[in-house]
């Protein structure tokens, strides 16, 4: 299968999902995205890649985001990167300025090279 064929197949079912979640079916989606109920169909089953006018309208019915739709939840990945931000404003406010801005650079530094 194809990468292309895949990403229509995930972005399909993130979009079934969705609709799901919100309790419409396929009919009632098309109705507010202003498109047919087997275009809604055949999009979550992989089949059809939307326009950027039917992806518009689409967000905009279920008031999303495109990322969500497009590259799925990030909510993991937001809580980890919460977690590890939190651990290190603790860490930081126990520290005097001039340690804080030694830490900067450092990280600065090292950012260049990963």
């Amino acid at each position: 299968m194809k990468e292309t064929e895949q990403w229509l197949i995930d972005f399909g079912s993130r979009l079934k999902a969705e609709r799901e979640k919100q309790k419409l079916t396929q009919h009632a989606l098309a109705v507010k995205a202003k498109t047919k109920q087997d275009y809604i169909a055949q999009i979550e089953r992989g089949l059809r890649n939307p326009s950027l006018k039917t992806l518009m309208n689409i967000l905009l019915a279920l008031d999303i985001s495109a990322d969500h739709l497009i590259y799925g939840s990030n909510e993991k990945k937001y809580n980890e990167i919460d977690g590890v931000m939190k651990e290190f404003n603790d860490f930081m406010t126990r520290r005097s300025i001039e340690e804080i801005s030694s830490y900067y650079e450092i990280v600065r530094f090292l950012s260049k090279y990963m």
